[in-house]
């Protein structure tokens, strides 16, 4: 009868160790039909980061954002051409939401609305004062790193962020809600020892 209890209990030992190996080696050899967990962030990351070596925003002929703006600070770029209509508000909003949600971190998080600066471009003073913290001003000049081979257009209706150090790396399109941005930014705020 203890042969018979000794025999069970190998069996359970061995089965305690081999059976996890065994389900392991099953799941990793059929990792193409397991579905996919998703992407980590929810913008598209601009891979690799574009350094940004000039930039300049101007507001009737002065500056009021360049390089050095960077320094400290997460920065969305929302980028609009001609006017900034109901989806360019509601990306101000979401930005708006994002950032007091981040708490104690809102002063390392700030929005920048620029526009071509060859173009006219409209928007209502009541949209200025809703996002009285958020620099409003023409795009003259985005100069990207000569070693990127292929720099990022900029294309209106999207947010892009750039990190501290002043490189150009995630991108988002309308669809992007406020729960997506501030999930990605408090990673990046949790991970950064920048900003």
């Amino acid at each position: 009868m203890s042969t018979k209890k000794t025999e069970r209990a190998g069996l359970y030992l061995i089965a305690v160790f081999v059976g996890p190996l065994l389900i392991a080696i099953a799941m990793y050899s059929s990792r193409d039909h397991l579905p996919s967990l998703g992407s980590i962030s929810k913008g598209e990351l601009i891979h690799p980061a574009q350094p940004i070596e000039a930039i300049s925003l101007n507001s009737n002929q002065q500056a009021i954002f360049g390089f050095s703006d960077f320094s400290g600070k997460w920065t969305y770029i929302v980028y609009q051409s001609q006017r900034c209509d109901l989806e360019c508000e509601a990306a101000l909003f979401k930005l708006r939401q994002a950032r007091l949600a981040t708490g104690r971190d809102s002063h390392r998080v700030q929005a920048v609305l620029a526009y071509p600066d060859n173009q006219q471009f409209e928007i209502d003073q009541s949209i200025i004062d809703r996002h009285r913290n958020t620099k409003v001003g023409a795009l003259s000049e985005l100069k990207i790193s000569a070693e990127v081979e292929q720099a990022e257009q900029l294309e209106s209706g999207y947010v892009y962020l750039v990190d501290p150090n002043g490189n150009l790396m995630m991108k988002y399109d309308h669809m992007a809600t406020s729960r997506g941005l501030l999930k990605d930014i408090k990673k990046l705020l949790k991970i950064s020892n920048i900003g």
